[in-house]
């Protein structure tokens, strides 16, 4: 099958049982070579963060000198973003994250082997199931040394679950997100995503929830693994605004691209990993470590896409995440003193999140909020997010608009905007694609 085939395959399973349990994903990798028990990994779970700490660590391992495979998930741009591979020598600057992403070729290839195995199997997996089925397949073919690998949601029954104790096991912050699948609390939902931790492999918790790391400790004591939390009071900030920032952390001089406070205890968190990771025998210099982290680049995390006005999109959706967003923005310009730059909020959500949580935190910095619906099934229909906007903000935010689709929301926000405003983009990674899409355009035609 061609690439086109091989996608409307894979996205077909969508549908197919969620069913909870690893026993489809252990199925499916007998019958194709069990592939996960001839890799190394690091196993990166947690609610929000996951992305950009799996590719600071990922980058600091191909800087020390390491063939690295990266497995994470949703998709920004395209498809093959989802399983990416990098050598020390093949570092590209001007990617969109500076690893490579799985060749077209590669992939068809792949779902073609993998789709005769799923029909031998009496119960079909789900996308994500076979999507890491192919990941790990992909990863044994090059021939990585260590894979870095990001639970896809939950913990103890995610598809990624199924490979044998990890080098390390990474948490990041816990809050509360999927609550239909993983729990109402955030303490039920710590227990499930615990799950990732197993004998033999020893955790790095973000921490700064009491209710989830009491379930990170009770797992970690069942299982003999060693907890490390890092001591986010050991930050020294020199520099943090809108273009980047840097700060030290123990004896590491760190310099970030990605923006805000969570992105620095992201990093802590990284520092610490690759602190386990070198008495477990891994060679990281201090060079590595600095150097992996100035490089890191993740789409769609407060990501700069123009100037005159300052455009970023960013994907948070959850109350956890959008706070961290509106803090950063407030800790950079006083939102809501006269004279100061308005903030413009491009708002699309998933119909299944906490709408109203996400909305009231929005409110602290928005001057006014274009609400829009991304194109994606899932997604919350404009004219219901923006009934809602306008009861919970209230008149906490001047001007709240029912803008249509993303573009149309893009456009209209330029318009109302000075160059020395704010346009946020933000509700949902689902469209992240078409906000970054539209301004590639604009960009291209001025």
């Amino acid at each position: 099958m061609d690439i086109n085939e091989a996608l409307d395959y894979v996205h077909g399973l969508r549908w197919m049982s969620k069913k909870l349990g690893l026993t489809k994903t252990e199925a499916l990798l007998e019958l194709v070579g069990n592939p996960h028990k001839k890799l190394k990994f690091i196993h990166v779970g947690g609610t929000n963060g996951k992305g950009s700490t799996s590719a600071m660590l990922a980058e600091i391992l191909r800087c020390a000198g390491l063939k690295v495979g990266l497995f994470t998930s949703p998709f920004i741009m395209r498809f093959n973003e989802r399983i990416m591979v990098s050598t020390p020598e093949a570092y590209n600057k001007d990617s969109l994250f500076g690893f490579k992403e799985i060749p077209d070729e590669a992939l068809a290839e792949l779902v073609t082997f993998v789709k005769a195995a799923v029909d031998k199997m009496e119960e079909p997996p789900s996308e994500f199931e076979v999507v890491t089925v192919i990941g790990l397949l992909y990863f044994l073919e090059q021939r990585c040394d260590v894979v870095v690998l990001e639970v896809g949601m939950g913990g103890e029954f995610d598809a990624t679950n199924v490979i044998p104790a990890p080098l390390a096991t990474i948490l990041v912050n816990i809050g509360l997100d999927h609550m239909q699948y993983l729990g109402n609390t955030v303490a039920e939902i710590a227990r499930t995503k615990s799950g990732i931790i197993k004998p033999g492999s020893d955790v790095v918790f973000y921490g700064e929830s009491p209710e989830a790391q009491a379930e990170i400790e009770k797992r970690c004591l069942e299982t003999g693994s060693g907890l490390i939390i890092p001591d986010f009071n050991n930050i020294t900030v020199k520099k943090a605004d809108l273009g980047g920032q840097s700060f030290t952390y123990g004896n590491y001089d760190i310099e970030l691209s990605m923006i805000g406070a969570y992105q620095r205890k992201n990093a802590a968190v990284v520092i610490e990993a690759v602190e386990l990771l070198k008495k477990k025998g891994l060679v990281i210099g201090r060079e590595s470590v600095e150097q992996g982290i100035k490089n890191t680049k993740w789409i769609a995390r407060l990501e700069k896409l123009k100037n005159d006005p300052l455009v970023f999109v960013d994907g948070s959706h959850n109350p956890q995440g959008m706070r961290a967003t509106i803090d950063t923005i407030k800790s950079c310009i006083d939102v809501k003193k006269p004279g100061s730059p308005k903030v413009i909020c491009v708002f699309g959500v998933m119909a299944d999140k906490d709408v109203d949580g996400i909305l009231k935190i929005m409110a602290e910095a928005a001057s006014e909020m274009i609400c829009v619906q991304p194109l994606y099934p899932r997604a919350m229909k404009c004219e219901e997010l923006y009934e809602k906007a306008c009861l919970i903000c209230g008149d906490d935010v001047e001007t709240v608009i029912c803008g249509g689709d993303v573009p149309s929301g893009i456009q209209m926000a330029l318009d109302r905007a000075s160059d020395k405003d704010i346009v946020l983009c933000l509700g949902s990674l689902y469209m992240a694609s078409e906000v970054r899409n539209y301004i590639s355009k604009i960009k291209e035609h001025n």
